[in-house]
């Protein structure tokens, strides 16, 4: 569910997603009339909590005492962390502009609340600067020779019980997702019954977003 609405300096949206076991993931964008975001609100709900936090939140009085200091510190675009949340449009066209008018990574790592290497990844994404590969791993040194490794693959599945099993199309969405929620490498090996090595490759095949996607890379892709 999507629903906007606009007045002659701002921007609403808000953005609501059916989640697993009734849960539902509401995400709002405020922004100005150009496309700058000024916040961005992200949290989980169950279903049923939707309709009195939408009636709390239309009787909650204004906060008039909240003054800026200054035009220069309006201008500025509100600082939200977003370290593995899922990017918006909003924020991706901010930083593609930004971008282009001349502002460093650092900076707008520093403005979107993100990670430097997430912004050069997500600018590489967008085809504005060159392969990150100085962000890549070095290549490990060669092992030492390994005696056969004395194990079956049902005696992997005792501790991984997704091991070498193909993924499905609905387990990648589902985990894309899972990785934009923030959620761990460890964890998500957890949840997919799959080792962090084989949920690392699987996040850089299918290009999520996410601090587990960032961790991938020690991996070494």
């Amino acid at each position: 569910m999507k629903l906007e609405i606009a007045s002659s300096h701002r921007r609403y949206s808000l953005h609501a997603d059916l989640l697993a076991e009734g849960r539902v993931e509401i995400t709002v964008v405020v922004c100005t009339t150009d496309g700058v975001i000024r916040g961005e609100l992200t949290g989980e709900l169950d279903a049923c909590d939707l309709s009195e936090v939408g009636r709390l939140v239309a009787s909650a009085p204004v906060a008039s005492a909240v003054k800026t200091t200054s035009s220069a510190a309006s201008a500025a675009p509100a600082k939200v962390t977003r370290h593995g949340q899922a990017w918006t449009p909003e924020a991706t066209t901010y930083l593609e502009e930004q971008y282009r008018a001349g502002k460093s990574p650092e900076s707008l790592a520093e403005e979107l609340g993100r990670s430097e290497k997430s912004i050069r990844w997500k600018l590489y994404g967008l085809k504005l600067v060159p392969y990150p590969g100085d962000l890549v791993p070095d290549p490990r040194p060669a092992a030492e020779p390994e005696a056969p490794k004395a194990y079956t693959v049902e005696a992997k599945r005792q501790l991984y019980p997704n091991a070498y099993k193909p993924w499905e199309p609905e387990d990648e969405q589902r985990l894309a997702t899972r990785c934009a929620q923030g959620v761990s490498l460890s964890v998500l090996a957890q949840e997919f019954g799959r080792n962090e090595g084989a949920i690392a490759s699987r996040l850089l095949k299918i290009r999520a977003e996410g601090p587990a996607a960032d961790d991938a890379w020690e991996y070494g892709g």
